[in-house]
C-alpha cells in the first residue's frame, strides 16, 4: 500500500508560497514530481503526496527543489498580496476526485496549446529563415551580375582604346571585274556524285502479342484485351510465371489439381496437372488424374492419350501399381465406349477386371457393354 506523506509545512509572503514536504527517500527523480496551475503531486512508490491548491499559481515561475531529506515547492501567486487562508481546498471524496480530474484535463489542454504554439512559431521561424536566405542569394546574384557587367564594359572600353591607338593600314584597291568576265574566267565543271556503296541495315522490332502493326490509337484497346486474357487464364487456373519457387513442385501441382477437380473446376485442374507434367514427364499420377479431368469435359481422345502415357510409366507391373493400372484401363475403356468403339472398350474393361476380379462395378460395366455388343450384332444379322 502507498505511504501517504502528511507532515508538510507551508508559509507565504506577498508574492510566493513555500511548501516543504519531508521525504525519507533521497533518490527522488524530477519526473516523479508534478506541478501544475493548481495541483501538486509527488509519486515515488511507496511514497505519495498531493495537494489541491486553494488558489492558482504561475506555473512557469514556480520551482521545485529536491533536497536530501525534503522536497521544497516555491510557488508564485497569480494574485499578489492575496492572503491564503489554507494551502489546500477543503474538499474530500468524490468532489476532490472530480476537481483533480478537471485540473489535470486543463493542464493537459494547456500543454497541447503550448505545443501547437511552439510548432507554429517554429514553422514561422523556418519560413523567415528561408525568406532571408532567398533574399541573401538574390542580393548576391545581383551583385555578381553587376560585377560581371562592369568587367565586360571595362574590357570593351580597353579594346576600343587599343584599336584607336593602332595605325590604320591602307589596302590597295583592285579594279573591279565585271560579272561576265568573272564567269568567263571560272571553268564550268559538272560534278557527278559517286555511286553509293551497298550495305545491309539491320532493323529490329519489339515483341508484340498481335500480328498487326502497332497503332497508338489501338494501344489502349490492346492493353485492355491482354488484361482480360490474363484474367481469363488465372480464372482457368494459373500460368507458370505466377508460380513461386516453392510451388514449382510436381507433387504440389498434383495436389492443386486435385483440389480444382474436387471443386469441379476441370479446366483449372488440367492447367495444374499440365504445369506439373512440364516439370517432369515421369510422374504417372499427373497423367492419370488429368485423364479424369479430360473425361469430365468429354475430351475423350485426350483422355485416352493420358491413360496410355500413364500405363507406359506403370512398369514393371507389380502389386503396388495394380490399382493405378486398373484405373487407367477402365478409364480408357470408358472413353473408347463414349467414342462408339464398343469392342475396344470391352477389351479394356476385361483387362481391368482381370487385374481386380472383386470389383463389382467393373463387372457390371463389362456385362452392360457385352449386352450392347450382342444387341448390335443381332441388329446387323437382321
Amino acid at each position: 500500500m502507498p505511504v501517504i506523506l502528511e507532515n508538510h509545512t507551508w508559509k507565504q509572503d506577498a508574492e510566493r508560497v513555500t511548501v516543504r514536504i519531508p521525504f525519507p527517500d533521497n533518490h527522488l527523480r524530477p519526473e516523479q514530481v508534478f506541478t501544475s496551475e493548481q495541483y501538486l503531486k509527488i509519486n515515488k512508490p511507496p511514497y505519495y503526496w498531493e495537494a489541491t491548491l486553494l488558489h492558482p499559481i504561475v506555473e512557469n515561475d514556480s520551482r521545485c527543489a529536491i533536497l536530501e531529506n525534503e522536497v521544497v515547492f516555491t510557488l508564485r501567486k497569480v494574485q499578489s498580496d492575496l492572503e491564503w487562508e489554507t494551502l489546500e481546498q477543503q474538499i474530500t471524496g468524490r468532489d476532490k476526485v472530480r476537481l483533480k480530474t478537471e485540473l489535470l484535463a486543463n493542464h493537459q489542454k494547456r500543454l497541447e496549446e503550448r505545443a501547437k504554439q511552439r510548432a507554429v512559431e517554429r514553422d514561422q521561424k523556418k519560413r523567415d529563415e528561408i525568406s532571408k536566405q532567398i533574399e541573401r542569394e538574390g542580393n548576391q546574384r545581383t551583385e555578381y551580375e553587376q560585377l560581371l557587367e562592369r568587367s565586360k564594359q571595362a574590357e570593351l572600353k580597353r579594346m576600343e582604346e587599343e584599336r584607336k591607338k593602332r595605325p590604320e593600314k591602307k589596302v590597295p584597291s583592285e579594279p573591279k571585274k565585271s560579272a561576265v568576265k568573272v564567269a568567263a574566267e571560272k571553268p564550268h565543271v559538272l560534278e557527278i556524285p559517286s555511286i553509293r556503296r551497298s550495305g545491309t541495315v539491320e532493323v529490329t522490332f519489339s515483341k508484340r502479342n498481335f500480328v498487326t502493326p502497332k497503332r497508338e490509337s489501338n494501344e489502349h484497346d490492346e492493353h485492355e484485351w491482354m488484361r482480360k486474357l490474363s484474367e481469363a487464364k488465372r480464372e482457368v487456373g494459373f500460368v507458370d510465371e505466377d508460380l513461386r519457387p516453392e510451388e514449382r513442385n510436381p507433387e504440389w501441382l498434383k495436389q492443386k489439381g486435385d483440389t480444382f477437380f474436387q471443386q469441379e473446376n476441370y479446366l483449372a485442374a488440367i492447367s495444374a496437372y499440365s504445369a506439373g507434367i512440364r516439370l517432369t514427364k515421369s510422374y504417372y499420377s499427373l497423367f492419370l488424374n488429368r485423364s479424369a479431368a479430360h473425361f469430365a469435359l468429354e475430351n475423350y481422345k485426350r483422355c485416352i492419350e493420358d491413360c496410355s502415357a500413364a500405363l507406359e510409366l506403370l512398369v514393371p507391373p507389380v502389386e503396388v501399381n495394380r490399382k493405378a493400372r486398373t484405373s487407367c484401363l477402365a478409364r480408357r475403356g470408358a472413353a473408347l465406349v463414349k467414342l462408339g468403339l464398343l469392342r475396344q472398350g470391352h477389351d479394356e474393361f476385361l483387362a481391368a477386371l482381370k487385374l481386380d476380379p472383386q470389383n463389382d462395378s467393373l463387372r457390371r460395366d463389362v456385362e452392360m457393354i457385352q449386352r450392347k455388343l450382342e444387341d448390335s450384332s443381332s441388329d446387323s444379322d437382321e
